[in-house]
């Protein structure tokens, strides 16, 4: 809740009054699935790399990125379905980005109530 107020109170302070407030959750469904699209189309993979393991700018590449697409689909449904435990699975996306980061977390496990979407979700977009 914290974040949400003091980004509101942050672009208040800078003289703005947004016509609407929309929050990420407001699409953790349609989030959902685009991610599933990306899966589909070979653009991002569920990894097990812990977290110190992908840290920093030249992590190792990740033994599990060429996995099949049938098998991440049915991972990352694992993992919204939460068989997985905090930290043991991440959907991972096929990029590099600008400053040389690679694959790049999309999704995360977090079991701990939304506040908007309550316990409806177990995984969340980065």
């Amino acid at each position: 809740e914290r974040f949400f107020t003091g980004i509101k109170n942050d672009v208040e302070w800078l003289g703005y009054k947004p016509y609407k407030i929309t929050h990420a959750a407001d699409n953790f469904d349609k989030l959902y699935e685009l991610a599933k699209v990306l899966i589909k189309k070979g653009l991002a993979f569920v990894c097990h790399q812990k977290s110190e393991e992908i840290k920093g700018f030249n992590p190792l590449p990740s033994p599990w990125r060429e996995r099949p697409v049938e098998e991440n689909l049915q991972l990352f449904e694992d993992m919204k379905n939460g068989l997985f435990d905090e930290g043991e699975a991440t959907l991972r996306m096929k990029t590099v980005l600008e400053e040389g980061k690679l694959d790049p977390v999309a999704y995360r496990i977090k079991y701990v109530p939304h506040v908007i979407s309550g316990d409806k979700w177990c995984i969340y977009p980065t």
